[in-house]
Formats: C-alpha cells, structure tokens, sequence
C-alpha cells in the first residue's frame, strides 16, 4: 500500500477544513472589531488583543484536528456544515471589508490650515505668513485620506476672537493647525502648533530658517505636521517634493512679490520673470496675477491675456512637474467638466464639487457632491 502523504492525512484529519472556518470567522470579528473600533466602542488594545489571542487560537484549533480522534469527524453532515460555515464567513467578511472601505471614504478627518499671524511690523511679513499657509494647506489637500478645509473659509473672519475649540466647530474640524511668524534680517522665525477639535496641542514647533529658503522650511514643517497627522508616512517625501521641485528665485524681491499675490495683492512679475526664468514659483504666480485680469481687460485683449497666462502655467507645470499647482490653475480657469477623474486627482477642491453637482443630472448625486463642497468650505457665500 502506497505511503500516504502530509496532505492526504491533513484531509484525513480534517485540519485544512477547521483552519478554513478558523480563519474565516476570525476574519469577520477582526472586521467587525475593526469597525467598532473606528466608531469608539472599543480600544485599540482591545483590536491588539483580539488578533493575539486569535493567533494563538489558530495554533490550538490545528493541533487539537490532528491529535483528537473524535466521532464528529466520521460525519458527513459535519462536513457539509462546514462547508457551508466557510462560504458564508468568508462571503460576511467580505461584504463588511467593502461596507468598511465605503464608510471610510465618507468619514475623512478633516484639518483647517488658520491663519499664521505676523508678529513683527515689516509690511511684507503678513504676505509672506499667508504665503506659508497656502503652500502647507496645498501641500495637505494632496491626499484624499483627509478632508482640508478652503482657506477662504479656515481663515475667515467670522473665527476672530474664538477659542481653538469654537473654531474648530464652526469649521467641523478635527484638526487645527495655527501659528505665528517674524522675519528678523535674512532670517524668519516660524512657530507652529497642531490642535485637536476639543483645543488641546497636539504639537508644536519654531522654525527658524533664511528667508530665501522658503522651500526647505515648509518642507520641514510638512514633514513634521504629516507624522501627527492621519497620513500614510511613505507617501510625505512625494508631497515634500511637490514644494521642492517648484523652485523660488534666488532674490528677496521676487519671493517678496510672489507672497504678496497669495494675500491678494497684483504686483508686476514681469521683471522678475525675466530675471530668474527658471524659477516655477514666479511662472505659477504671474499666471495668478493675469488671470486675474483677465475679467476686468478690455473685450480685444481678453483673449490675448488668457492666452499669455496659459503659456505661464503650461511654463509652470514643465518646471514643477509634480506639483498639481498649474494642472489645478488651469482648470479653474477652464471648462472642463469636473469628472470623477478629477475628483481623485484633487480630493479637496470645493469648486470642483460645486462645478460637478451643477452638471450631474441625477439629484441624489448632485446633492451629495453639493454637501461636500460645503463640508470643504463650510464658512463660504452658500
């Protein structure tokens, strides 16, 4: 007689079937452990222990098929019922996996980038503090795992005199990421602080760096913020790089200029321009500054206008060639319809949402893509 093999006895022994529905109803309370840990019922010791102790069961459950003879395993019913055990665990946590993934995907945290106050008398100061805060609220609203709130709204007027807590709640934020800044000569001194919803600091930081570096200290503060924040860490040296690429000119004057565009302000670049073509930064910004214009020119320069700002930001996107800075600049001056495509390359554009519920026919679909535009700027002129 022909010597039987590990896995003939394994059959035999019923093992692989009681590890099959082993690890199949541990899937499923795995999930649902998972879920209600995500909810706040349980701890994340409880979902720990839960997965040791399952380890360990799975080990008892092998041993105990192969050693015990017992009269159960000589039923056919029982192996059918088996069967059947196996399908439908296996059925029941996959469907609680996608109901997971689904729910997930509508309850993103969300973090608000305030206001960075300007603490010294320098004009420029307060344009480059909003500066700041527009490259990192950018850089954040990269990643679709978070919700990031529109600066018109984070850093509305409306929060003047409220407590982290009362902003945090008119913003529905969960997080909140405040600080100072100072300029003294070359240098500049930016202080930092991450809030949790209920105001307590989560962290904070000074940065101190030459004003001309402007790439190197928000990337470090972006590194900073991305380890205290709900990210996955491998994917922060690709958002850091986003702001590396997108180079600043060398010389105060024209990074003077470019921050004094993100606090509403028009100056003329194309000196600057001119002077320091390589530099992204400058191309990105004089494309700002005649789109700007392009409403208010006169109806036979309009065109021309509009057609000078596209090379700027078609200049733009070939130097910064990972930054969705110019792709997004182009689409808010264009009109291409906001497709779900869209909706994943920039998960925290409200106009996008706002642009896509205008065009969707089916009212349920508008309105939820309505509802998140107003979650991405809850302060905004509804």
């Amino acid at each position: 007689m022909a010597k039987k093999s590990v896995i003939s006895h394994l059959k035999e022994r019923r093992v692989i079937r009681a590890t099959l529905i082993y690890v199949a109803l541990l899937w499923v309370a795995l999930q649902v452990a998972n879920i209600f840990e995500e909810a706040g019922f349980v701890s994340e010791q409880f979902v720990r222990g839960l997965i040791l102790l399952g380890v360990g069961g799975l080990v008892v459950t092998i041993l105990a098929s192969w050693f015990l003879e017992t009269p159960w395993k000589q039923k056919k019913w029982i192996s059918v019922a088996g069967d059947v055990v196996i399908i439908v665990a296996v059925t029941l946590a996959a469907a609680l996996f996608a109901w997971q993934q689904w729910f997930t995907s509508f309850s993103r945290p969300t973090v608000a980038v305030l206001k960075i106050e300007a603490t010294d008398t320098r004009s420029e100061s307060e344009d480059l503090a909003v500066h700041l805060a527009v490259r990192l609220r950018n850089a954040l609203a990269t990643r679709a795992e978070i919700r990031v709130v529109e600066l018109s709204s984070s850093q509305h007027t409306r929060l003047d005199g409220h407590t982290v807590a009362d902003r945090a709640e008119l913003l529905s934020a969960d997080f909140l990421v405040a600080g100072t800044f100072a300029q003294g000569g070359p240098d500049v001194r930016l202080t930092l602080q991450l809030f949790a919803s209920n105001g307590d600091l989560l962290f904070g930081e000074t940065y101190e760096d030459r004003l001309l570096d402007q790439a190197q200290l928000q990337n470090r503060v972006l590194a900073d913020l991305w380890s205290h924040l709900p990210l996955p860490s491998d994917e922060s040296a690709l958002v850091r790089s986003m702001i590396a690429d997108c180079e600043y000119p060398r010389d105060r004057e024209a990074l003077l200029a470019i921050a004094a565009i993100d606090n509403g302000k028009l100056p003329d670049l194309k000196e600057h321009v001119e002077q320091f073509s390589d530099a992204g930064m400058l191309h990105l910004a004089r494309a700002k500054v005649l789109l700007a214009g392009v409403a208010t020119a006169e109806p036979t320069r309009k065109s021309v206008q509009l057609q000078i700002a596209m090379q700027s930001v078609s200049t733009a996107a070939a130097l910064c060639p990972t930054a969705p800075a110019p792709r997004l600049l182009r689409l808010m001056n264009t009109m291409q319809p906001a497709s779900d495509e869209l909706l994943r390359q920039y998960p925290n554009e409200s106009f996008l949402y706002l642009r896509a519920s205008h065009q969707d026919s089916h009212a349920g679909r508008a309105s939820a893509l309505l509802d998140e535009a107003r979650l991405l700027d809850p302060l905004g002129d509804w």
